[in-house]
């Protein structure tokens, strides 16, 4: 297994594939043009490859100049817990960095743990907004 990472916006096959696999698709109901739209609009993105297979991608959404919001972190389940994941948020982080932008993210209550070793800390509430028809 080689792995390398690229920040080149993933095809929408490839894209849809990873997606398919980790069951976003089912949540997101989005089409394929409309996921990889969803990373072209992005600020930053990186993505992890073995060979030919998209096995991880991670974006940043960002005003390029105050904040930078870290968002659709993926890693295939065959290749989770093998640093993928940490590798693509450093990559991420360091992008932010450089521009000093301000990083946040939302993860599920899950996934706090695991951001936190990576020297990200509870701040806020996170919030989102239902329809209440």
């Amino acid at each position: 297994m080689k792995i390398f990472y690229t920040d080149e916006i993933p095809l929408p096959d490839k894209l849809f594939t990873l997606y398919d696999e980790v069951k976003w698709n089912d949540f997101l109901q989005l089409s394929k043009g409309q996921v990889h739209e969803a990373i072209v609009q992005s600020w930053y993105v990186v993505s992890a490859y073995d060979r030919e297979q998209l096995i991880g991608t991670g974006r940043i959404i960002s005003d390029g100049i105050i904040n930078a919001y870290l968002c659709g972190v993926v890693v295939h389940p065959d290749y989770q817990c093998r640093g993928i994941g940490r590798e693509i948020i450093h990559k991420l982080v360091h992008k932010s960095r450089e521009s000093n932008l301000h990083i946040q993210l939302f993860c599920t209550e899950d996934m706090v743990c695991f951001y936190e070793k990576l020297g990200f800390s509870r701040f806020a509430a996170g919030m989102k907004y239902e329809d209440c028809k």
